[in-house]
């Protein structure tokens, strides 16, 4: 029996009210086309324009879920969608006033990263943020002390002065003679001398919160005082000028280079090699039985070993070890405390240095100190050198440009 207009005008009514309750249930993606279908067969009816505009709010429903492209999951409302909805629902009288306007402004949220963990000052520490704290504590590195290995220390506490003798002016000699004849007469002379112990100190300040609360401050700043200490032990006995409150070092004590006769202008293109040759030599002939060793700058360590033929080739003389701490029978110590033009060779052991007290550490209170809640610690020793003045050719401090020039050959 055919239907009224009525009837289809309700069949299409119940149609378009099923489809918005199977849309706004949770559906799957499998069920989407079944919906379209039956939504493109209500559009092609006879309809009135009312339901046109419904069918075409489906359809748009339809296509959101479609770009959705769910999968296996349902499609719920957000608590926004409902709250909009709702709220239209509630409203559709006002809604459909042509003199009501209204707007909703929906914003984003701003994506987050780590700019939004404000630090305390500005590249300053969070403690939100995984760090890594070295607590080892920078220093510009200091050059090693290395002579007191080297010459001969003696300890002696409470020594204030240090007094020394040498036989000077001997005279006459040993001869052979005939039965009966006068010996012949010898003698000489002894000189005492004297050299003074002198003082090396540092002192410093910090207050006892920094004692407490930062101990590993403390502590570095006592390594960085005994640093200084040593190394200016160091530079005392290697070139002490002797003057005032100073020692008298190894460059204000040891003799200059004299060329042997049969040395002086020998050297054909005089080099580092020969001069350290040369003046062990020398050492030598002033009678010194000793271990010798010769000090240089640490940069001629790469200037020996850098000697080449005229070719290019590398040239390591038949007496010096492949590292160039040995020539000959000299020992060669490379330090970067002696200036690089500069050379110390002998028998070393004959420079004496006299520890009248070793480095010692004090703690207390000057002035104020009290009141104000510091301390003062000082660290100092004590200590004297000398040579003897039979031994001075034992040791030979001189340019090496100079011992260069007075072994090389002389040009025609």
């Amino acid at each position: 029996m055919e239907k009224t207009p009525t009837e289809m005008a309700q069949e299409i009514n119940n149609n378009i009210e099923a489809l918005k309750t199977d849309l706004s249930k949770s559906v799957k993606k499998e069920d989407l086309a079944a919906l379209e279908t039956k939504l493109n067969e209500l559009s092609e009816k006879d309809i009135s324009e009312t339901n046109k505009n419904s069918i075409e709010d489906l359809q748009e429903q339809l296509n959101v879920l479609k770009e959705k492209t769910i999968t296996g999951e349902q499609a719920k409302k957000g608590s926004f969608v409902t709250f909009v909805e709702n709220n239209l629902e509630k409203n559709k009288d006002i809604a459909n006033d042509r003199s009501y306007s209204a707007s909703t402004t929906i914003k984003a949220p701003a994506l987050m990263t780590t700019a939004n963990v404000t630090p305390n000052v500005a590249g300053g520490f969070n403690p939100l943020f995984g760090n890594y704290v070295d607590a080892s504590i920078g220093s510009a590195p200091k050059a090693d002390p290395f002579i007191l290995p080297l010459v001969n220390v003696i300890s002696q506490p409470g020594t204030e002065s240090i007094w020394y003798v040498d036989r000077i002016n001997e005279e006459g000699d040993a001869e052979f003679i005939g039965e009966g004849d006068l010996k012949p007469l010898i003698d000489a002379e002894w000189s005492t001398s004297k050299t003074d112990v002198k003082e090396v100190a540092v002192r410093w300040k910090f207050t006892k919160r920094l004692m407490y609360h930062a101990p590993s401050i403390v502590a570095d700043f006592r390594e960085h005082a005994n640093e200084l200490i040593e190394n200016k032990m160091d530079d005392g006995i290697v070139s002490g000028d002797g003057t005032g409150d100073n020692l008298s070092g190894l460059e204000t004590l040891g003799s200059a280079f004299i060329a042997p006769t049969q040395l002086a202008n020998y050297y054909k293109d005089a080099n580092i090699f020969d001069v350290i040759c040369a003046a062990a030599t020398a050492v030598r002939l002033n009678n010194f039985k000793g271990d010798l060793t010769c000090i240089l700058n640490t940069v001629w360590m790469a200037q020996m070993m850098g000697v080449k033929n005229s070719e290019g080739d590398y040239i390591v003389p038949p007496f010096a070890s492949q590292d160039g701490r040995q020539i000959g029978e000299t020992r060669i110590v490379f330090t970067n405390r002696l200036a690089d033009d500069k050379i110390i060779i002998g028998d070393l052991k004959k420079f004496n240095v006299v520890m009248s007290e070793n480095v010692l550490y004090d703690e207390g209170y000057e002035n104020d100190d009290f009141s104000k809640n510091l301390v003062t610690r000082k660290l100092e020793a004590f200590l004297g050198t000398y040579i003897k003045a039979s031994d001075a050719g034992a040791i030979i401090v001189d340019d090496i440009s100079t011992i260069q020039s007075a072994i090389a050959t002389i040009e025609p």
